[in-house]
């Protein structure tokens, strides 16, 4: 079966999941690789099985080689040890998951492998990601949409999954079932620190308190989980490592980085909140 009439056959069975983001109505049908809401609003399905439904330019800076060296740094297993930490957080592995920005995917597809079954939707605003997770995981079914106008209905998933990616609590309330959990992972103080130096833009500390305070005002006996780890790179990974992230964007590559970028520290927090408490 090709890409796109499985993700057909996704849709039909799964139509109750999603909305028009135009009209906010239902989605009547799905035929001919056509989505249709009550309203007429129509969206094509992909030749790779996503959807479309941004419904005006979004400006992205994730280029498709950027994307690829995340997508190589990903499978090194740099970020292991954090995802193997979000995975224990999850209650309800058989439930309806929700990857925000979801980037090319691979962080969703590494939780699928450890055990994380039932539906899991990715999503982000970069066509160039999502055509990326589309072409090479199958575990998941991708779209391109913004958060500020999502394509879900109400109160459809068990599980968000926020992994160093902007939030919208108001529209994570709207989506998470009565109960629900919103797990979000963001950087520590001492996050890529080796980047931070070898770049020369931002040697600080970044401070995640103001990140930390908007999280418990919404979920105020949410936990909070801290993740410290090192990954040791080989030489090959070092230029997609500095790649990856808009941290080393603008950092000038020599020879030197190898030697200072050969162990990098990775240091996170993971905060989970349930709808429960509300």
């Amino acid at each position: 079966m090709k890409k796109i009439e499985k993700a057909q056959l996704f849709l039909q069975n799964h139509l109750d999941v999603f909305q028009c983001p135009v009209c906010h109505s239902p989605f009547k049908e799905i035929t001919d690789f056509q989505l249709s809401c009550q309203e007429n609003h129509h969206f094509d399905l992909s030749k790779k099985g996503t959807l479309h439904f941004l419904l005006k330019p979004v400006q992205s800076d994730y280029t498709k080689e950027m994307l690829l060296s995340r997508q190589r740094i990903a499978h090194s297993g740099f970020w292991y040890p954090m995802l193997d930490e979000v995975f224990k957080q999850i209650k309800t592995t058989e439930g309806v998951h929700l990857d925000v920005g979801c980037g090319e995917g691979a962080h969703s597809h590494y939780l699928k492998t450890r055990g994380l079954n039932g539906l899991t939707i990715a999503f982000d605003i970069s066509k160039e990601g999502i055509q990326l997770g589309a072409a090479t995981y199958d575990d998941l079914f991708f779209l391109v949409a913004d958060l500020a106008q999502s394509p879900f209905s109400e109160q459809s998933f068990d599980t968000i999954i926020n992994i160093l990616s902007p939030s919208n609590y108001k529209e994570f309330k709207r989506l998470l079932k009565p109960v629900g959990q919103v797990i979000k992972v963001v950087p520590g103080k001492n996050y890529l620190k080796e980047l931070r130096e070898v770049s020369g833009k931002d040697s600080r500390e970044y401070s995640n308190t103001e990140v930390i305070r908007k999280f418990a005002e919404v979920f105020p006996d949410y936990t909070h989980i801290p993740v410290h780890y090192t990954h040791t790179l080989e030489d090959d990974e070092i230029r997609d490592f500095i790649q990856m992230t808009p941290l080393g964007w603008h950092a000038e590559w020599n020879e030197n980085m190898k030697k200072q970028l050969k162990r990098i520290t990775i240091d996170m927090v993971i905060l989970v909140g349930q709808t429960s408490h509300w």
